[in-house]
């Protein structure tokens, strides 16, 4: 079985068919070289490079856990039981996730808000759009930073981030320049004034 690009994709999409799934690097690798003597770093690059690359429905987001190491989750953010997980993982997987839910109660609270954050932004215009995207690449940036950026694959997606924000940032003071002239345009409309000069009087 081929365990290429393409199969890494395969298995991806097969994944985000469950609506509530939120799956790690790790997670990944695992069903991609299934039968392999142990996953090695290659192929830890291998499924973060088609985490990256692969084109995903929009409600499913790839974000870099907050926790040491390298590791990356996929998951929806429109679920519920999605954001739980991402919380889980991202510092509390030590314990059972029955206990983190009771215990860690606030970050089910916070679950539940982030869905409502992103049901609005699916629904916001194409600035608000904008304003949340910058918000998310900026968090993800400072992520790295925070838990160090030395290795090239660090650097060079801190580059790729840096470039997307810079270009999200170019739009965002389009529109909203395109937004100030629409509004102190002056309007066409008659302005009353009925006098006209004429010559003949002078």
């Amino acid at each position: 079985m081929s365990r290429g690009p393409g199969r890494i994709q395969q298995v991806i999409v097969a994944l985000i068919e469950d609506p509530d799934g939120a799956w790690t690097t790790t997670d990944i690798c695992g069903r991609v070289y299934a039968g392999a003597n142990r996953i090695e770093k290659k192929h830890r690059v291998a499924v973060s490079r088609g985490l990256r690359t692969i084109s995903l429905p929009e409600n499913w987001w790839v974000e870099r856990l907050e926790r040491q190491g390298s590791e990356h989750l996929l998951y929806n953010r429109l679920s519920i039981e999605s954001q739980i997980t991402k919380r889980w993982l991202s510092g509390f997987q030590m314990h059972p996730r029955d206990k983190f839910m009771k215990h860690w109660s606030h970050h089910v609270d916070k679950a539940h808000e982030d869905v409502d954050e992103y049901r609005r932004y699916f629904d916001a215009d194409e600035l608000g759009r904008i304003k949340i995207q910058v918000a998310d690449k900026q968090k993800a940036a400072g992520l790295i930073r925070a838990f160090g950026a030395s290795s090239s694959f660090s650097v060079e997606y801190l580059r790729q981030v840096g470039a997307e924000i810079a270009s999200l940032l170019e739009r965002k003071a389009a529109l909203e320049e395109a937004a100030r002239l629409s509004v102190s345009a002056p309007s066409e409309c008659a302005t009353g004034n009925t006098y006209h000069h004429d010559e003949r009087a002078a």
